[in-house]
């Protein structure tokens, strides 16, 4: 039986999250607090990090702590976990593996109940957290220790997204496939994983750019995709809009397939025309849908909290939604620490908490190795018309590695 653990809705009350803004290569930063009435929270705070880029040589994922701040403050108003404030901290890793190692290292320090974010330099910090038992929950996986480490918890998987986008091409009897990878490790590991979804299709393996990450005229990489009619981006949201802008402008009308976890209606809106033909591929549901009472939940909070609603995105969806499942985990502890929440994920069955992908982080589902940490490999595809998301194939759930 799945165990069903249904997202809290109808939140309401007040009180205080701090968001501590930090870069990694400090121990702190300066802490801020939103405060109304509602109940008073005693105790000490149950910490959580954000460890992702925020500033550095390519686009920041911004729209991520702002999501896990709107889903604190919302636990705050309604008593906190036990009494206790959840407090969260952001903490810039700059695309630097070394500050991504501090940021762990203050986590430690801080005994911070769990982390989550998107990096790319998850095995720097990894192995730090797991040393100290504390978990990496909701983070979307870009490194071989983030893959491996029985301390990461992903609701959703770089190795599925890029799977996906050939599973795209195949789906929509494209014949040509192409892919435009970031050129740095974490990319180029991640180019030959787009045949998992071109393999069922019979399709031939993909032509491959690598675009360095301090690119900033794609005409080059956009003429060396010439005669491609999919493409599978695995780059960083400015690279995509800045290679689907010179694609559209060489006259290459071909389909553009990216993970969704960065997906906007403001990057949507930055495109105009050229967005047109992009589909998304998603293991989660669509920042988008707000017909589901969770995404709308998360709009409504992310909102009050002063979060613009063209800049909600699916990855920061995600780690909302993550937040507000640990809290419930939390609260049914008897000790509130990283160890006893890794326990409680281990054990709890069966995981349906929408808007987050169905998983059991007892059953690894085996992709690239007998113990990666991929736990589901279903997708669903969206596509830009007219400037919107909608839809493609009916919002069907399909399996990257059986798509029949």
């Amino acid at each position: 039986m799945r165990r069903k653990l249904p997202i809290t809705v109808g939140l309401a009350g007040a009180l205080a999250l701090t968001l501590v803004a930090c870069g990694s290569s400090s121990s702190g930063g300066s802490p801020g607090s939103t405060a109304t009435t509602g109940p008073k929270l005693t105790g000490e705070p149950v910490k959580v990090m954000v460890i992702t880029a925020l500033s550095g040589p390519s686009e920041a994922f911004s729209e991520i702590p702002p999501a896990v701040k709107a889903a604190a403050t919302a636990i705050n108003k309604a008593g906190g976990i036990k009494g206790r404030p959840v407090e969260v901290t952001a903490c810039d890793d700059q695309f630097d593996p070394n500050k991504a190692a501090d940021c762990a290292n203050q986590a430690v320090t801080g005994k911070y109940l769990f982390v989550t974010g998107t990096s790319a330099n998850g095995d720097r910090y990894m192995p730090i957290l797991e040393k100290a038992k504390i978990p990496v929950v909701g983070a979307i996986p870009n490194s071989a220790s983030e893959l491996k480490s029985p301390y990461s918890y992903p609701f959703i998987s770089g190795v599925i997204e890029v799977a996906g986008g050939g599973t795209a091409c195949g789906k929509l009897g494209k014949k040509t496939p192409g892919v435009a990878v970031v050129d740095l490790a974490a990319g180029r590991n991640s180019a030959s994983l787009v045949t998992l979804g071109l393999k069922p299709f019979n399709l031939p393996a993909p032509k491959s750019v690598f675009i360095p990450p301090t690119a900033t005229d794609f005409t080059t990489y956009a003429a060396n995709l010439s005669g491609t009619d999919c493409i599978d981006m695995v780059l960083g949201g400015g690279g995509f809009e800045r290679l689907a802008q010179a694609l559209r402008q060489s006259g290459n009308n071909a389909i553009m397939a990216y993970g969704s976890s960065q997906a906007s209606q403001k990057r949507i809106d930055r495109l105009g025309a050229a967005a047109n033909g992009t589909v998304f591929i998603s293991q989660n549901a669509a920042v988008s849908d707000t017909s589901i009472p969770a995404v709308k939940k998360f709009h409504d909070e992310a909102v009050a909290s002063g979060a613009p609603e063209t800049e909600l995105s699916d990855q920061g969806l995600i780690m909302w939604a993550t937040t507000h499942l640990v809290a419930e985990l939390a609260a049914k502890l008897t000790t509130i620490d990283g160890e006893s929440l890794a326990q409680a994920l281990n054990t709890a069955g069966d995981i349906d908490y929408p808007p987050l992908a169905k998983v059991n982080f007892a059953k690894p589902v085996q992709v690239i190795s007998p113990d990666n940490r991929i736990f589901s490999t279903d997708v669903q595809f969206s596509e830009v018309k007219d400037g919107k998301r909608v839809p493609l194939f009916d919002n069907q759930w399909i399996n990257v590695l059986n798509p029949s």
